[in-house]
């Protein structure tokens, strides 16, 4: 029993070790790209780092067309979905953005919630950045339910998306 424990706590810190060694390489990549760093213990390199990020954030939305906030296929730091109807050669077409985490079941969640709805995507476009992913959907409801009032196949095709978020 006292080997097997003497084991146990070897392994222990043997992978607390790789866990140190991985955090520090990453540490010193920060310190390589990070311009201007006066200050280089952790602390401040992250606070300095974080600060940069919502940087770049907060440029890359000065540069998005205010008529368009789609225009950019960027997702956003917060979860949201919204869905808006276009009319693409007479026929009624959804325009639905979700952005949330990135996880690998999404493409999966995505084509069970539009199914859901009997929805058929007719143009997608997709990105991950940084744990995050925007999804942009043009999806089409089925004939019947273009029959149903316009105001509730929406409401419907948003529900079915933030039950992903969930």
């Amino acid at each position: 029993a006292e080997e097997e424990a003497r084991a146990t706590n070897d392994s222990h810190r043997e992978a607390e070790r790789r866990r140190r060694k991985r955090i520090n390489g990453h540490i010193a990549t920060l310190r390589s790209i990070l311009p201007d760093v006066t200050k280089t213990d952790k602390a401040s390199l992250l606070g300095e780092a974080v600060r940069r990020v919502r940087e770049l954030n907060k440029a890359a939305e000065e540069l998005r067309p205010s008529d368009d906030a789609d225009a950019f296929l960027l997702p956003g730091e917060t979860d949201e979905v919204k869905v808006v109807e276009e009319k693409n050669s007479g026929r009624l077409v959804m325009k639905a953005t979700l952005c949330c985490q990135d996880r690998p079941e999404i493409l999966t969640e995505l084509r069970r919630a539009l199914k859901s709805v009997e929805a058929r995507v007719v143009r997608a476009e997709m990105s991950t950045v940084g744990g995050r992913t925007k999804s942009v959907l043009w999806v089409e409801l089925n004939a019947d339910e273009e029959r149903e009032s316009e105001d509730a196949g929406m409401s419907r095709l948003r529900r079915a998306l933030k039950g992903i978020m969930e």
